[in-house]
């Protein structure tokens, strides 16, 4: 049915306007039979007359509009303050048809439900529009009507209507959605509406200049349109899961911009309510994240490129220790056949040249040959002790060689290793060597042989550093929860500089080797990796022409 022609229903209204002229202007209430006026008493009737004409003045000034309509739609009733509110007498509006007082868009919508109420009627049946008057005299611009069908029973059954006068209502709510509108097309984020059917009914500003589409093309399901076909299908079923579970949700997805390049849109939706707690739809804001789509692809890229360099380096380090691994095991075999070529040879040369002999005098009156094979034994043992250290380390770096834990005595463990050193090297006799060690010291549970191998570098590398005469002090006492083993000298001092480097491998202090006693590089760096492995620390301090290297090992 069109909007711009009237019904058949409204036709028939209008011809049923000479019909019902013998309609009474007001209903009145007057007793049927004669026989019921002759039983009352005149003070009964009085009363009862007084009583109707009370009801009548109630009805006529309600303050409400009061209608009463046949099947036809024509007025047959209307109270006095109804009447003038609308702007007119009540005489002027009995005998019209009730669509004319609404504005031809909305007589369409109230014939329809005026129609379907006398199809389907049924006792206490409401029905309730919002329509907007077309009464040029009226203040009332909208009303609330509240439709009901009296006595659907009979064979021409009659309309009560009633308006409620809505118009501030309607105009503090066209006011909102102006602010709302200003707000939303000024806001610096894409924004959109939908109804509780997930259909959309309003995109701002900034939204359709993205899109360079207009309202209608968008509204509805038209904005998804512009998704890309790759995301749509999953942009499609996250919105609906969302809708049909009412929570909110977020999508990122590419969507085409007026100028036809796809952007990254990251669309967040979150549920309306009605202050009743009635769903009401959604409202939503999408923003432009292209350029951090782009950086994370970037990202991602460089750390798959940096994870393939890891790889390979791990590879190549993987494959380094195992040459050097392989290499020093390979030296070690002629290594060892030297040493002990060297062994025979002194034997040989002390029984013909009475070799033990020579080498006990000062270096300078030695024979050659006492010479030579000093030089040799020592550049053999150097060179066993740098491969030794060298596959203690990687052993270290490549395995988890569980610790064989002993429970010592501290002061009978120090005596026991400081008499060793000094048997095993003759140039600790040079030295004043001194211990100091705190009384009443606890048990200590260790890995007995990689603590010896500490405290014996730790030595070695005072010795061969410090000057003839030189004090080196070996200390211990309990602190807290560890036990503390202090290694110092005199004579002797690290640069501040070097400090940081001294425990890297193969890395030697410049210039700092006056004896020329040479040494591998890797001593300190294997005694730092066994403190570690044993769950200690170790620092070293130097100044004032002294340096002390400082252990500390859990008593635990």
């Amino acid at each position: 049915m069109s909007l711009n022609q009237p019904s058949s229903w409204h036709h028939a209204c209008q011809q049923q306007n000479d019909m019902v002229s013998a309609t009474p202007v007001r209903l009145e209430l007057v007793p049927e039979r004669a026989s019921e006026v002759e039983n009352c008493t005149a003070e009964s009737w009085r009363r009862t007359q007084e009583e109707l004409l009370w009801y009548r003045k109630l009805y006529e000034n309600t303050p409400c509009v009061y209608l009463t309509i046949n099947k036809n739609g024509v007025i047959l009733s209307v109270n006095k303050f109804g009447a003038t509110s609308l702007g007119y007498s009540p005489e002027e509006l009995v005998q019209q048809s009730i669509l004319n007082l609404f504005v031809q868009s909305e007589q369409h919508r109230l014939s329809h439900a005026l129609r379907k109420l006398f199809e389907d009627a049924r006792e206490n049946e409401i029905v309730n529009l919002e329509l907007r008057l077309n009464c040029p005299t009226s203040q009332m611009k909208w009303v609330k009507v509240v439709v009901r069908v009296l006595h659907p029973e009979k064979e021409n059954p009659l309309i009560s209507m009633v308006f409620e006068d809505i118009t501030a209502h309607k105009d503090a709510l066209r006011e909102s959605e102006q602010r709302f509108h200003t707000m939303a097309n000024t806001a610096p984020v894409m924004l959109w509406m939908a109804d509780s059917k997930g259909l959309c009914n309003f995109f701002n500003q900034l939204w359709l200049e993205f899109t360079g589409r207009n309202q209608e093309q968008e509204q509805g399901l038209g904005w998804l349109e512009g998704i890309h076909p790759e995301d749509k299908n999953f942009c499609t079923q996250t919105y609906e899961t969302a809708f049909n579970i009412r929570t909110k949700f977020q999508i990122e997805y590419r969507f085409k911009r007026a100028d036809g390049e796809y952007r990254w849109i990251l669309n967040t939706g979150v549920p309306r309510f009605t202050p009743s707690g009635n769903f009401a739809g959604y409202i939503g804001s999408a923003i432009d994240i292209t350029e951090r789509k782009l950086a994370e692809v970037a990202l991602k890229e460089t750390q798959k490129a940096t994870q393939a360099q890891l790889e390979e380096l791990e590879n190549l380090n993987r494959l380094k220790d195992e040459f050097l691994s392989t290499v020093s095991h390979e030296l070690r075999t002629p290594l060892t056949n030297m040493k002990m070529a060297i062994q025979m040879l002194g034997i040989a040369l002390n029984q013909e040249q009475n070799l033990l002999l020579e080498m006990a005098k000062p270096h300078a009156q030695r024979s050659k040959v006492a010479r030579y094979f000093q030089i040799l034994n020592n550049e053999c043992d150097r060179e066993i002790n740098l491969i030794n250290n060298f596959l203690d380390l990687q052993r270290l770096d490549t395995t988890a060689k569980p610790l064989v834990l002993e429970t010592i005595q501290v002061q009978e463990w120090l005596e026991r290793v400081v008499e060793l050193f000094q048997a095993r090297n003759r140039n600790s006799s040079l030295h004043n060597l001194q211990l100091r060690i705190a009384d009443n010291l606890p048990s200590f549970i260790c890995d007995q042989f990689s603590l010896e191998r500490i405290l014996i570098e730790l030595l070695t590398n005072a010795c061969k550093f410090s000057p003839p005469g030189a004090e080196i002090i070996i200390t211990a006492q309990s602190k807290a929860n560890f036990m503390q083993i202090q290694v110092s000298n005199d004579g002797a001092e690290i640069p501040i500089s070097e400090l940081p480097r001294i425990f890297e491998k193969f890395y030697r202090i410049p210039s700092n080797d006056p004896w020329k006693q040479g040494g591998t590089g890797l001593g300190l760096a294997l005694v730092q990796k066994l403190i570690k492995y044993m769950g200690g620390t170790i620092k070293v301090e130097s100044g004032s022409n002294l340096t002390c290297f400082t252990i500390q090992l859990p008593l635990v």
